[in-house]
């Protein structure tokens, strides 16, 4: 992995840790994950951590954006999320001893911090509350799981589909020069499809679908909306 390091960023100013588990640290333990922790840049493509690896320690998002990949026995992948500034990665096989069950990769330039197992220990006998929050965290991932399984059973493909664009313009997105809301969507359309669980060609015909609709106008990875109210509602954000 070739990454490059970044000392000038401080833990107790970081922008994204008022949404990570260290939130609790004191001024003393957020200085001593300040000298422990390796900030680097990865570039697009590149994994921070392997499927089947085993976990020395975790992996603290700063900017940009991860995605966790799963390599199936026959050979295949599937992206099953993507995980933004503010999300520790790796934290589950850390603390379960076990090793990654997938594979974490940078979709675009992103800002990481890996913390080492000694230093995390170390942290987490000192602050309960630190371990309280990586508790809450599985809690919050596991009914994140369970939520996507019950919408892939009651909502249609254009549902999901509509959701996961709001999601990404929730995250990142921007007014166009004509003041339309827009998103640039950081992965692949073949990406898109896994996560909803449908082949590019079903993504191909609902992308039509939903433009022929005057929902959403389409081009290369900009998502313009054209219809939000209409969106949210065939999303299933409002009842």
């Amino acid at each position: 992995m070739t990454t490059n390091r970044l000392g000038h960023n401080s833990c107790a100013t970081c922008p994204s840790r008022h949404t990570t588990e260290w939130r609790d640290l004191n001024k003393v333990e957020l200085a001593s994950l300040d000298h422990a922790k390796k900030t680097t840049t990865i570039a697009p493509g590149t994994n921070i951590y392997r499927q089947g690896d085993q976990p020395e320690g975790v992996f603290c998002i700063q900017s940009g954006l991860i995605g966790l990949r799963r390599l199936e026995e026959n050979g295949s992948s599937a992206l099953l999320k993507t995980c933004s500034g503010g999300t520790t990665a790796g934290y589950m096989a850390f603390l379960s001893k076990e090793p990654y069950s997938n594979s974490a990769e940078a979709l675009v330039p992103s800002e990481v911090c890996f913390i080492e197992s000694a230093s995390v220990s170390k942290l987490l006998a000192e602050n309960p509350k630190l371990g309280e929050r990586f508790l809450q965290h599985s809690i919050a991932d596991l009914k994140e799981l369970e939520e996507n399984y019950s919408k892939s059973l009651a909502l249609g493909v254009k549902s999901r589909f509509l959701h996961l664009m709001m999601v990404y313009y929730q995250q990142s997105g921007f007014l166009d020069s004509g003041g339309n809301p827009s998103v640039d969507i950081p992965i692949a359309r073949i990406d898109m499809a896994e996560m909803l669980g449908i082949q590019p060609e079903s993504l191909s015909r609902m992308i039509r679908k939903v433009q022929g609709e005057g929902l959403m106008k389409i081009k290369d990875r900009r998502v313009t909306i054209t219809n939000m109210d209409d969106v949210l509602s065939e999303a299933g954000i409002f009842e």
